[in-house]
């Protein structure tokens, strides 16, 4: 009989957005005991908190996972290094904070994928319980969730001036982008209270930690899920050099992310049955899915060189950072209290699609190529394919957790995608062009009008686009035989073991994806407490 060194009714694997909303729900009545595991530290550090220096961190390995890619083609060869969360929080702990759900359209693709009990009519109300929005609730908006979500507080003129723009094209303007439409252009809202972050690890988190029947391991990382036949029944960690085992008296939910759950679950026996027994791995269920249909967004921006403005660029440097830590310290304004997008526009490449499937987020600042901020005055458009039809794989190397799995998202591999993007290049020119941005515009210099061709403009695109670290579908959720997931999120084939992350979403949301994964947190919480009443 194998040993344990703890035992709990549920373990959470992951304390990303949405295992720290389960470990929240899930320990919320005082009925049940829960252990919620993370493999890196707290979210100790100042510069979680301030909306604008998680830029910081990202390159800080005590607090990031770092990720070598497999060669893209669609990126010129580049294999560029993916920085996810290792703290209480995970992405959502280091991201830009910009809150937008899914639009309704993706939700209907969901259940039309046999997914049945995620339509936006059933999902909708876990938007709403998640929220504490400062608009006030309404149908389509909650106020008395954890995560307070903020309108801007400030609006920079060259923001301003994006939305303008839109309208003189003929979009129309969107007041919230979270409400009944997504279509059209208005300024973004980010998970913040007053000056400081409002992500899971700082919400749900911080008022579960009190509760007695909640344990929170850090620096654990869990090293594989331990299985009695096909049932899961607690998972082998390592902490601080020493290896323990732990008990799930009812079930285990994994919530690593869109790279770390599937890789957990091949180390674990689960996956495609001959690329596990290629590394030594013991099969436990064959589940060619596990670790396929892995999707992200990536961008492209296209910068302009500004004039009678101060933008980021400017205030980051020199005795005006002084001034705008004054602003930030005493009204909770300026530079340290932005996101990394303040306006944005959803719309289609075609117009005769039935749904947008493009967003340009604007930036009243402009970066270089290394990420830094520019010397000179800028601005930029992202362009941003909004569901992807490219798919890449998460597949598992070697038997040792420490050494990581094979990723490849398969950045612009599809046709439709690079269409799409040279539409959205294309529009954001237009864009600058308007009347509303005449005050303001100098002349591009990213990519630079000499730049015009499709075939110039896609080199520019696999020189130059970005990953946007929106990983998702890589457990995806489904009835077909490539689905890793059921509709209740338990793994198929497997008993006491469910996933509750980005990793299920057939395909990757729209806008940015912390909100659709706290959704997932809340649903699938909601679901186990179902089950086991």
């Amino acid at each position: 009989m194998m040993g344990w060194d703890a035992e709990t009714d549920f373990i959470v694997v992951g304390a990303g957005a949405a295992g720290c909303v389960v470990a929240s729900r899930l320990s919320e009545s005082g009925r049940h005991q829960v252990t919620l595991i993370e493999a890196g530290p707290t979210d100790w550090h100042p510069y979680v908190h301030i909306p604008a220096t998680f830029l910081y961190l990202q390159h800080d390995t005590r607090f990031t996972w770092g990720y070598k890619v497999d060669p893209q083609p669609g990126l010129g060869g580049r294999a560029p290094i993916l920085r996810q969360g290792k703290l209480l929080g995970g992405s959502s702990s280091i991201n830009g904070q910009i809150f937008l759900r899914g639009q309704r359209a993706e939700y209907a693709d969901w259940v039309a994928q046999g997914c049945t009990g995620w339509s936006y009519e059933e999902v909708l109300p876990f938007f709403k319980k998640m929220e504490s929005y400062d608009g006030g609730a309404d149908d389509w908006r909650g106020d008395s969730g954890p995560i307070t979500v903020s309108r801007a507080r400030q609006t920079h003129p060259l923001s301003r001036a994006f939305v303008d723009a839109a309208a003189e094209l003929g979009y129309p303007r969107n007041p919230d982008f979270n409400g009944a439409q997504r279509e059209g252009a208005g300024f973004v809202q980010g998970s913040r209270n007053g000056r400081f972050r409002a992500g899971p690890a700082q919400t749900y988190l911080r008022q579960a930690k009190r509760r007695a029947n909640l344990r929170i391991e850090t620096e654990a990382l869990t090293e594989r899920v331990i299985f009695e036949g096909k049932r899961a029944i607690g998972v082998e960690i390592t902490q601080r050099g020493q290896r323990r085992r732990i008990r799930a008296r009812c079930e285990i939910i994994i919530s690593c992310g869109a790279l770390k759950s599937p890789h957990l679950l091949h180390l674990s026996g689960i996956g495609p049955a001959a690329q596990l027994r290629a590394q030594g791995v013991p099969v436990i269920h064959d589940l060619p899915g596990v670790g396929a249909n892995l999707r992200d967004h990536y961008s492209i921006r296209i910068n302009q060189r500004t004039h009678g403005v101060t933008t980021l660029n400017q205030t980051s440097r020199g005795w005006r950072v002084g001034i705008e830590a004054l602003k930030y310290v005493f009204a909770a304004r300026g530079l340290l209290a932005y996101a990394t997008t303040t306006s944005g526009l959803f719309c289609r490449s075609n117009p005769d699609l039935a749904a947008p499937d493009l967003y340009l987020s604007f930036m009243p600042g402009s970066y270089a190529d290394a990420g830094v901020l520019e010397r000179e005055g800028g601005m930029a458009i992202g362009v941003v394919v909004s569901h992807p039809a490219s798919r890449g794989h998460v597949r598992l190397v070697s038997p040792d957790p420490l050494v990581q799995p094979s990723i490849d998202p398969a950045y612009l591999s599809a046709e439709s995608d690079r269409t799409a993007m040279l539409a959205g290049i294309r529009l954001a020119r237009r864009l600058y062009a308007t009347q509303a941005f005449a005050p303001y515009a100098v002349g591009e210099t990213r990519p630079g009008l000499s730049v015009e061709n499709d075939s110039d403009l896609l080199d520019f695109m696999h020189a130059r686009a970005t990953p946007w670290l929106h990983f998702a579908g890589s457990c995806r959720m489904g009835v077909d035989s490539m689905a890793a997931v059921t509709p209740d999120l338990t793994v198929h084939g497997i008993e006491g073991l469910r996933v509750m992350d980005a990793s299920i979403m057939p395909g990757v949301s729209s806008g940015n994806t912390q909100a659709p994964t706290i959704m997932i947190g809340e649903k699938g919480a909601d679901m186990v407490l179902r089950s086991w009443q």
